[in-house]
């Protein structure tokens, strides 16, 4: 390679000789190789190179592939010709036209590129890297200047790291009350991480950030887990302001945080278990009892997997307009929506596809829609309540009572409707009861069940108070219709045990006890509302009181005050905390928590998107960046 030696123009610069009064002139390059240097060869077998200096006409000798000795040599021995080919790319960059470094144009481009195609949307690091993309750009904007892959991982996204983090440790500053959700996720190259969501009510909005996704090292146990996150909270100081922990019920997640109480919360954590364990396994426990529905559904799962392995099926599908949606094994929700799906295809289109197909042996018979409806009946409030107590950004506290009373009245107005899954609705019931009747003893709902047959972590924990509170203060149902549904169930349920309610002695109970075991199917309609007696009853109406001093009566007023408010917005007493400040504290502290642990599971979806399998080599460091900067996006 040599250098063409040109007329002096506006786009060159004066080299002189040192030993001669001879200029040469030539373009200005990006390069100080290009700039200064000429005769570029190759010696010892292509390992290094050697290269004329242009200015004093000596050959400087370097590696192949790095430039620093050359670069060196300039700055060290011509430093007056290197600092004008400097200033010369810095303000005119008259061959490129290129913006500065500094230039906003030049800045609000990157930050683009940056934040809305590599961390929002989730393309690779490589992409500034690519010719195609590079001259993209150059239409878009000729002047802009691509930066390097080195400068976006060891300075662009460091430092936007950095700031988000800023914003995170602002918001659990400002945050009064603050619950979490916390799991493992291991990556495809089986590396393990350790993820924390925080979730809070602040400037009356429900927040939720990602607190941690740090890489854990050495087994999962539970002195691991609880020292990780020992260490987070310590990092963010927020011990004083947590209010729940939402795990899952692994049994590692159980060891770590079995023993943990947070401070002001003592009195909801003095059985045996310290956490909340979100888990749907009443409905994994029920669909144990789907026996009689098995054969159904195997031609349903059959029918379904045959657009995604055969072409000609789903060509077939999509003339009719129907898109069996792919079943996820860790998600009962998209097994059942599957079911749904291809029941609601016409039996005449869906047969004819089948029999054209050569699958005549899948055909869906009467007896099977009948089976599969009642499947569909029985589960559809469960998956109702699944989806929306995971919804992202919602007070999903709040509906966990009002749903739990909609599934069992379901369920008990159901029994007397099915025929062929008699023993998926026991299933469903007992294991319902067995882990939810804490919350129905809160309404008033007496359980009879077995104490051997509780789940009793889950019974124990539904028992609590925060949960009904968080019901009312969320203003999902009004606390008239809590009692109206708890009433009817108790009227159901007497029925259905085969208790007269329509005579009633002295020592009968306030409301009939809810039984775990098969309900008699001789249910009486239009059932009578028992008697609703109170033990001192003939003695109030004689007892004359005597004013006292009520220091309560604030709080008894807005209570009242509340209960009579047409407004049924969720936020209510958040935005209203002029005429609720008590509740209004009440329910910044309680809506906070979420009802399951789907918000650090959205996490991990964030984590597999960005290391996807042709991306396998990234590094811990640069997926914790990516994940925690895509999930806190609002923070920077």
């Amino acid at each position: 390679m040599s250098f063409n030696v040109e007329a002096a123009s506006l786009s060159s610069i004066v080299i002189f000789d040192s030993s001669e009064e001879a200029t040469i002139t030539h373009p200005v390059s990006k390069t100080a190789r290009d700039q200064f240097y000429q005769d570029i060869k190759t010696i010892n077998e292509n390992k290094s190179w050697k290269v004329m200096c242009v200015i004093y006409k000596g050959t400087i000798r370097g590696t192949k592939g790095f430039t620093s000795n050359y670069n060196r040599h300039i700055k060290e021995f011509h430093k007056s010709y290197y600092d004008l080919w400097q200033e010369k790319l810095q303000l005119n960059n008259i061959s490129d036209c290129l913006y500065p470094t500094n230039h906003p144009r030049q800045i609000s481009l990157e930050r683009s590129i940056i934040e809305d195609m590599i961390i929002k949307t989730g393309l690779p690091l490589s992409l500034v890297e690519r010719s195609d993309f590079i001259k993209f750009m150059t239409h878009v904007d000729p002047r802009f200047r691509m930066m390097s892959r080195r400068t976006l991982t060891r300075t662009s996204l460091p430092g936007l790291y950095s700031k988000m983090m800023d914003g995170l440790r602002l918001f659990c500053s400002n945050a009064p009350f603050i619950s979490l959700t916390l799991d493992m996720w291991t990556d495809r190259r089986q590396r393990a991480f350790f993820a924390l969501t925080s979730h809070a009510i602040t400037d009356t909005e429900f927040k939720s950030y990602v607190m941690a996704f740090q890489p854990v090292f050495g087994n999962h146990s539970a002195p691991l887990l609880l020292e990780t996150y020992e260490s987070i909270i310590n990092t963010f100081n927020i011990r004083s302001k947590l209010v729940q922990l939402v795990i899952d019920s692994c049994s590692n997640n159980i060891a770590a945080f079995r023993g943990l109480v947070i401070p002001g919360f003592e009195y909801y954590f003095q059985d045996e278990e310290g956490a909340y364990f979100d888990e749907n396994s009443d409905v994994n426990d029920g669909l144990k009892g789907l026996k009689a529905t098995q054969s159904s559904l195997e031609k349903i799962s059959k029918i379904a997997k045959l657009p995604h392995s055969t072409t000609l099926v789903s060509q077939r599908f999509e003339k009719i307009n129907v898109c069996i949606p792919k079943a996820n094994k860790t998600r009962w929700t998209s097994q059942y929506q599957t079911v749904m799906t291809v029941v609601n295809i016409p039996p005449s289109d869906l047969n004819d596809i089948l029999i054209q197909t050569q699958h005549r042996d899948l055909c869906l018979k009467p007896v099977d829609y009948q089976v599969l409806n009642e499947f569909i009946s029985l589960l559809t409030l469960f998956a109702e309540a699944t989806t929306a107590t995971q919804a992202e950004k919602t007070l999903s506290i709040s509906i966990v009572a009002s749903s739990v009373l909609s599934i069992c009245q379901d369920l008990l107005f159901e029994r007397n409707n099915i025929k062929h899954s008699t023993n998926l609705w026991n299933c469903l019931f007992e294991s319902f009861i067995a882990r939810f009747g804490g919350l129905l003893e809160q309404i008033l709902i007496q359980v009879d069940i077995e104490e051997k047959k509780k789940t009793k972590r889950f019974y124990d924990f539904f028992q609590r108070s925060c949960l009904s509170v968080s019901t009312i203060h969320g203003r999902s149902v009004s606390f008239a219709m809590i009692q109206q549904i708890a009433l009817e169930q108790s009227i159901l349920l007497a029925h259905m045990n085969g208790i007269c309610t329509t005579s009633v002695n002295d020592n009968a109970p306030s409301s009939p006890p809810l039984q775990a075991t098969t309900p008699n199917s001789n249910i009486i309609s239009s059932p009578c509302a028992p008697k609703r007696k109170s033990l001192f009853s003939s003695m109030d109406n004689r007892i004359v009181k005597k004013k006292k001093f009520d220091p309560f009566s604030y709080i008894k007023d807005e209570i009242s005050r509340c209960l009579n408010d047409d407004d049924m917005d969720s936020m209510v007493l958040i935005k209203s905390s002029k005429n609720y400040p008590t509740l209004s504290k009440l329910a910044s502290k309680f809506l906070s928590i979420p009802a399951t642990s789907a918000p650090v599971e959205r996490v991990f979806s964030q984590s597999g998107f960005f290391f996807r399998q042709h991306r396998a080599s990234m590094s811990r460091t640069t997926l914790q960046q990516l994940t925690m900067l895509k999930c806190n996006r609002s923070l920077f």
